[in-house]
């Protein structure tokens, strides 16, 4: 039997990243035809945003939300499907969709959870829109047929904040390549070097790197680097290096993980680190604050490190506890590249999605002979 899925697909940030990854991985499949939806918030020259060009006070986020909905309609009526695939931000309005096709929802995070991010930096809604916000997002939660989250934290927020039954929920994040993201030479073959400390985040207010700065201030440049990935710019000092124009996947991007003896990412607000992961696989020993699905990353002692978010003291005895160890730093590095295979495999884990969609699939076929 051939499924036909239908995959829409968020084109923002790291969600840019699972798409391809996925795509690649669903090929692989003989018995999937796949039609890839690509959901944007913005299409230069779209009617929408010349609407909004004419009309300047409309927000910035009305019309994005709106372009976004009109694309994920043309997807979803574009075919009879056996199971959808949905990672859309505005997955909210379609519950009607979800109880004529079968979906799978794949999402980090609940919106409940990011209202309690401060560092997101969202404000809080009037009371009679959370209460519209919550009870569109619980429709469609329990409208879909199986919702695939990254970590046990935001299954804990769909159980208490928005009472959906436990069976429901299933917990596979996003892999990542392995044969991409393999471990670099020893860093021991690269001695008389300074220690390096690496940092990937493109929002690097929200990722917490004015704190790793606080911290490679009062260092040593001669004994330690600090290696910074954002797309934001940052003064350059002895010993700190910035990079602002590294795709994501690129091969300058692994060399820096090659390079590095420790990945830091002390987020104010994360919801699952996928930089972490990747660090993870380039067998590097990793530190990273207690937001978001980080428990579900890290084992604590075993792969690296977690510290409370925004503790710049916790930070810097958990940089020096590993730093200063080479041998805690080697067994660390060992155990993180393990735990990356054993959790984060791309083919495994993809795949577990692809049979997630045939299974929900095909309960709704048995359910329409029984009917």
């Amino acid at each position: 039997m051939t499924y036909q899925f239908g995959f829409v697909m968020d084109q923002i940030a790291g969600h840019i990243t699972t798409y391809k990854n996925l795509r690649a991985v669903a090929s692989q499949h003989a018995d999937i035809a796949a039609d890839w939806h690509e959901i944007a918030y913005y299409r230069e020259g779209g009617a929408i945003e010349r609407l909004r060009k004419a009309l300047p006070f409309i927000p910035g986020y009305a019309t994005g939300i709106a372009r976004a909905t009109q694309e994920m309609r043309r997807a979803v009526r574009s075919r009879p499907y056996d199971a959808l695939y949905n990672n859309a931000s505005v997955f909210v309005f379609f519950s009607k969709t979800y109880r004529r096709i079968p979906t799978l929802i794949d999402f980090d995070s609940t919106p409940v959870q990011l209202d309690r991010m401060e560092a997101y930096g969202a404000q809080p809604d009037p009371a009679p829109v959370a209460k519209l916000k919550w009870t569109l997002t619980r429709s469609a939660y329990q409208s879909a047929a199986l919702l695939q989250v990254w970590s046990r934290w935001v299954k804990s927020s769909l159980i208490d904040d928005y009472q959906i039954d436990a069976e429901k929920i299933v917990i596979n994040p996003p892999g990542i390549d392995l044969s991409l993201w393999q471990p670099g030479p020893p860093r021991e073959e690269q001695a008389g070097h300074p220690l390096r400390v690496l940092f990937v985040g493109g929002d690097f207010g929200r990722k917490g790197g004015p704190l790793l700065l606080d911290w490679h201030a009062g260092q040593d440049p001669s004994r330690v680097e600090l290696h910074v990935v954002t797309r934001e710019d940052v003064a350059t000092r002895p010993g700190l290096y910035i990079y602002r124009d590294i795709e994501p996947n690129s091969p300058q991007l692994i060399r820096l993980y090659h390079q590095a003896d420790l990945f830091v990412l002390p987020s104010l607000g994360e919801c699952f680190g996928i930089a972490t992961v990747e660090a993870m696989a380039a067998g590097l020993p990793v530190i990273a604050s207690d937001v978001g699905g980080t428990a579900d990353i890290i084992e604590p002692g075993r792969n690296g490190l977690i510290v409370p978010g925004g503790d710049g003291a916790a930070l810097a005895q958990a940089i020096e506890h590993i730093l200063g160890d080479p041998a805690r730093r080697a067994s660390m590095a060992t155990q993180s590249r393990q735990l990356a295979e054993q959790r984060f495999d791309l083919v495994k884990n993809a795949s577990r999605t692809f049979g997630y969609l045939r299974q929900i699939a095909d309960a709704r076929h048995h359910s329409s002979r029984t009917a």
